[in-house]
């Protein structure tokens, strides 16, 4: 990528501890997310894709410290997010943003959308109300919704336009980056491209980067610039999309990328398609954590956990069978 690094992700880890049972020893952390590293650079937008439960949404509140990381890097503008005190991250959140899968649940119902996305301003000490609803007014504009949205509740609109607001609220104090947890997930299908356009044109825009988390490599490949897998808390797989697209190298992200609906594809699919769930993340299996689906592994697989190693420039797979 040509532009700077805006986000440095150091082997960040974010382990739970469960509760305890009665008259059990203490019980194994649950490794949502186990050591994932990666830079966002300005301008681009980087998905964090795999199955419901491997952790990229848990890594995605990790790195903006709505929750605490167990351990790890997370760089921001050159600034380490994990030696913050909590005023130094408010002041900081305005350039760091997040959009919510569920877009009822992401806002107050008892607001009406112009109070909604005059809290951004009103949280961070501006206030002058006037200006504030000339500014949300503003945005409603930019996210494709008439005026008259603006005295409305939520359970007014619909979940595509709430959305939009949600989006809105998002980029109300102009954020270098955004974190959008799947955010078409809950959509209607006709309803999906229409927000994934607004976030391109967002981009462009306002120069915003992006993190997106999905587990719908279709939109991603059509979104993305950047594709990082993620399998049992580890990222897997890290290349630019063309290269995940055309020449996937691990078999997780082979396996996914099958499982994607087309009616005409240019990639044969693997004659040996994963099997069975996801492993429990307090219990991984040994080794390579993906063994116990893999259909081509080998003994050693079972015994060593493979490095994330470049395969092609600017593309690395955790896979002894691609080094």
């Amino acid at each position: 990528m040509n532009g700077e690094k805006l986000l440095v992700v150091r082997d960040l880890k974010k382990h739970f501890l469960p509760k305890k049972k009665f008259l059990e020893t203490s019980p194994a952390p649950i490794r949502a997310v186990d050591g994932i590293s990666f830079t966002l650079h300005e301008g681009e937008t980087l998905a964090l894709v795999g199955e419901s439960g491997c952790g990229k949404s848990t890594a995605a509140r990790t790195l903006l410290r709505l929750i605490e990381p167990t351990s790890g890097q997370v760089i921001f503008c050159g600034t380490d997010l994990s030696g913050l005190k909590e005023t130094e991250m408010r002041h900081l959140r305005k350039e760091m943003q997040i959009i919510f899968q569920d877009p009822y649940s992401a806002v107050n119902p008892a607001r009406h959308i112009g109070h909604i996305l005059q809290e951004p301003f009103e949280i961070h000490g501006f206030r002058d109300k006037k200006e504030n609803a000339e500014k949300a007014k503003q945005l409603l504009e930019q996210v494709g919704l008439p005026l008259d949205h603006f005295n409305r509740y939520p359970h007014e609109l619909s979940g595509g336009q709430l959305q939009r607001v949600g989006i809105a609220r998002a980029i109300a104090l102009k954020p270098k980056l955004i974190v959008a947890d799947e955010p078409v997930s809950a959509l209607d299908v006709s309803i999906q491209a229409q927000v994934i356009n607004l976030l391109l044109d967002l981009k462009e825009k306002l120069d915003i980067s992006y993190l997106f988390i999905s587990h719908d490599l279709g939109v991603v490949e059509y979104f993305c610039d950047r594709v990082a897998v993620m399998y049992l808390g580890k990222i897997v797989e890290i290349a630019d999309s063309e290269q995940i697209y055309n020449s996937p190298q691990h078999p997780y992200t082979i396996a996914l990328l099958d499982a994607i609906p087309r009616l005409e594809s240019g990639r044969t699919k693997s004659k040996a398609p994963i099997k069975g769930d996801i492993p429990n993340p307090a219990n991984p299996p040994k080794g390579c954590a993906f063994h116990s689906r893999c259909p081509i592994k080998e003994k050693q697989c079972e015994e060593k956990i493979p490095a994330l190693k470049e395969v092609a420039p600017g593309h690395h797979a955790a896979c002894f069978l691609k080094h």
